[in-house]
């Protein structure tokens, strides 16, 4: 919680591009350039999501707005300011870092509630498969240990 007030109020004071110039400093690209391309690749589905989002009430934008930043802050420099000053989703994503990577509390639920459903028709589907155990447990752990960072972990805005 600490971080989070202090880069809110490290960028308080700093205009819009002064913003994009420290976030992007913050992220290195990989060297592999098949590493950049995946995530690119990733990234991009991400930014999809995103605009589904813009059209369809209740799916979140901002949540994967930061997925794709993250991943272009892994690819490229040229994607990521894109995203950060692109007309649509820069707005989202500025107010995101402004609020010291904070996510909005019905965010978190559906990111909880997607980490949740997509574990378990993963159980479901390997269970069907005849898996004795093994996988359906290690899913279950990774869903709780993810919604667990997501729900207590990462800030919350007001």
């Amino acid at each position: 919680m600490e971080v989070a007030r202090a880069l809110a109020a490290r960028y308080e004071s700093l205009s819009d591009d002064e913003v994009v110039e420290a976030v992007l400093s913050m992220h290195k690209p990989s060297a592999n350039p098949l590493v950049r391309t995946i995530w690119v690749v990733v990234g991009s589905v991400f930014v999809v999501f995103a605009g589904i989002g813009v059209f369809l009430p209740g799916w979140p934008t901002t949540s994967w707005l930061v997925a794709a930043a993250y991943c272009y802050g892994r690819s490229s420099q040229r994607l990521f300011r894109w995203l950060l000053t692109n007309r649509m989703f820069g707005s989202l994503l500025m107010g995101y870092y402004r609020s010291g990577r904070a996510l909005p509390f019905h965010s978190k639920i559906a990111i909880c509630g997607f980490i949740g459903l997509v574990s378990a028709v993963s159980i479901w589907y390997i269970t069907v498969l005849g898996d004795p155990g093994f996988g359906q447990t290690t899913i279950a752990i990774v869903a709780v240990i993810g919604i667990w960072w997501v729900g207590w972990r990462v800030p919350t805005t007001a």
